[in-house]
């Protein structure tokens, strides 16, 4: 065999291994591509129902119940301060009256959808600013459930007055003015905390649900025609909290 041809076959030899070389790297590359494409929209599909999640969660529960806590705001500061003056009096029947007309729903604020997304590391596939935004209507929600045991506590050593017997003592009006204080602390800080969780879920555009909402205003019938109408003005108008530390 001639030098000639020997260069030829082997020509022939590097261009038909550059050809199979090219089949097979195209076809790993086609297949890399098809598994992120299909990974992609796995994510994507993940990260819309995690969305979803969090809004259902504050739309038919944390928001609610933010908005029924603004509604009833004024009419709980003003009772409370009544109890204050009533006890001041002595006046241990007035005293009961005034208690009973005191209640408070019975609600957990919650985070289960968020730190789902957290868990199973979805959130660090949502847009950033989307997820911040998130992560701000979430912030307060262990301090509201907090303020919530809380009030109920306080609640609690309010109606522990006993219905008989005749002036009130100096111990017994101690325990009451003592629940009465930081009931009436507790409802301003659970009116910002609410006022800010409001501000913020208008802001991603998340709405309330409307039956949940009459299903939590129908837990506190004893401030029946004394609500405050306007929440918009409560929401637009208190100044919002500073995030908490360590919490997001």
């Amino acid at each position: 065999m001639s030098k000639r041809s020997e260069k030829g076959h082997l020509f022939s030899d590097w261009r038909d291994f550059a050809r199979e070389y090219a089949i097979i790297v195209l076809g790993v590359l086609t297949a890399l591509f098809a598994q992120q494409a299909v990974q992609s929209f796995d994510w994507k599909q993940k990260v819309q129902a995690a969305l979803d999640d969090m809004d259902q969660e504050l739309s038919n529960g944390d928001g609610p119940q933010a908005y029924v806590r603004l509604a009833i705001y004024q009419c709980l500061d003003d009772r409370l301060r009544q109890i204050r003056g009533l006890t001041e009096a002595d006046d241990r029947a007035a005293v009961r009256q005034a208690i009973a007309r005191i209640d408070l729903p019975l609600r957990t604020y919650n985070s289960f959808a968020r730190e789902a997304a957290n868990s199973a590391d979805i959130a660090a596939h949502m847009p950033a600013d989307r997820m911040f935004e998130y992560r701000i209507v979430y912030s307060l929600m262990p301090e509201l459930d907090d303020l919530h045991r809380k009030e109920l506590d306080d609640l609690a050593h309010l109606r522990s007055l006993p219905a008989s017997g005749g002036p009130l003592d100096q111990d017994e009006k101690r325990a009451i003015l003592s629940a009465t204080e930081s009931l009436i602390l507790d409802n301003n800080r659970v009116k910002r905390a609410s006022s800010f969780t409001l501000r913020h879920m208008r802001d991603l555009g998340v709405g309330i649900n409307r039956a949940q909402l009459q299903h939590n205003f129908a837990d506190v019938p004893v401030y029946g025609g004394c609500l405050t109408p306007d929440i918009k003005r409560l929401i637009d108008l208190t100044p919002p909290t500073s995030l908490p530390p360590g919490r997001g």
